[in-house]
């Protein structure tokens, strides 16, 4: 399942964007405090934004989801977008946006979930999770859980179809996607149809060193970053990092997890995750789909504005997912939404 292709050389598009970010000197994503490192993320998308016209749905609809995880209540705001071909039952995917569970929102991730809603033609329910370090870990996860349940006890008013509802995101998001697609199939095997992790960020625990020791200039994503991101979200549940949740990669009893669609970038210090993470799926009889973008690099899957090649691999992402969930809404997965009554 894994792929031995080294990367090709940088996207030239992407290439000149971490070219302007060198040279305006841009602190490091997670550098200051939450809130400074929240402004500097929204200030650049609402500047990389200005101008452009969005991917264009029926509709958007904010609304709370919530259920019990763990004896506790548990509300999540979500954003649901329905798709322009709104008629019938279609898929419902619910999505988790990236920014290692510090940075990122609804809101700012908006233009991707539209650009998703779209090409899928599914319904798209986009959590609001919490965020750390003022909500360290398992709440994110808590809240991933929580989402996904939702949607699939309310689908008839979301998608409609008990038969096509999946799981996808981003970075973090493909973490909190995964975890909450493994938690729920063990409780209801075959409820998901599918799941689609993008650049997936699945250990926890992993060994920042090594990576280090590779001796590659990774673009947008530096090993102290993601040493910045466990610290934050783990806090003082550091010692859980190797657990599941919040780590997938170290998880046991993968069977009865949907079939997964990764995509890995080759200018990516998580590419080998992804991969890892493939191969261990497999291993366990699940269904597994790698696309590998070796000229791109972390945050690709939101370029699509600003590189034809980061278009170009969105939409095969999208393309891609959309015929993932067909193949396997034939074969007969999901369970009725009573299962989650």
């Amino acid at each position: 399942m894994t792929s031995t292709n080294s990367a090709k050389e940088l996207d030239p598009q992407l290439a000149e964007i971490v070219r302007k970010v060198a040279e305006v000197g841009i602190p490091p994503p997670f550098s200051g405090t939450p809130e400074q490192a929240r402004g500097r993320l929204r200030q650049a998308i609402e500047r990389a934004r200005a101008g452009k016209t969005l991917p264009e749905v029926l509709s958007t609809e904010d609304v709370v989801a919530s259920d019990e995880v763990n004896g506790q209540l548990i509300e999540v705001p979500v954003r649901v977008y329905r798709p322009l071909a709104f008629q019938g039952r279609i898929p419902t995917v619910v999505f988790f946006h990236g920014g290692g569970f510090v940075l990122g929102s609804v809101e700012l991730m908006d233009d991707i979930v539209r650009k998703l809603c779209r090409d899928t033609g599914a319904v798209v329910v986009s959590a609001d999770y919490r965020l750390a370090p003022e909500h360290p870990f398992p709440a994110a996860h808590d809240d991933a859980l929580a989402a996904t349940r939702w949607a699939l006890k309310n689908v008839e008013t979301l998608g409609g179809d008990p038969l096509r509802v999946a799981v996808a995101g981003e970075s973090a998001g493909a973490n909190l996607a995964t975890s909450a697609a493994i938690l729920v199939s063990r409780e209801s095997p075959r409820s998901l149809v599918a799941q689609l992790l993008v650049v997936p960020g699945i250990d926890m625990a992993r060994d920042v060193s090594e990576i280090e020791a590779r001796g590659i200039d990774y673009p947008m994503l530096k090993p102290n970053d993601l040493r910045d991101i466990s610290r934050l979200y783990m806090g003082e549940n550091m010692t859980q990092s190797t657990e599941f949740p919040p780590s997938p990669l170290r998880a046991t009893a993968l069977e009865s997890s949907p079939p997964a669609l990764i995509a890995v970038a080759g200018h990516d210090p998580l590419r080998p995750e992804g991969l890892a993470y493939a191969d261990k799926l497999a291993q366990n009889g699940v269904p597994v789909k790698v696309l590998d973008f070796d000229s791109m690099f972390h945050l690709f899957f939101g370029m699509f504005e600003a590189s034809a090649g980061a278009r170009l691999a969105n939409d095969q992402i999208c393309q891609s997912f959309s015929r993932w969930i067909e193949a396997y809404s034939s074969e007969g997965a999901g369970c009725s939404a009573a299962t989650f009554s």
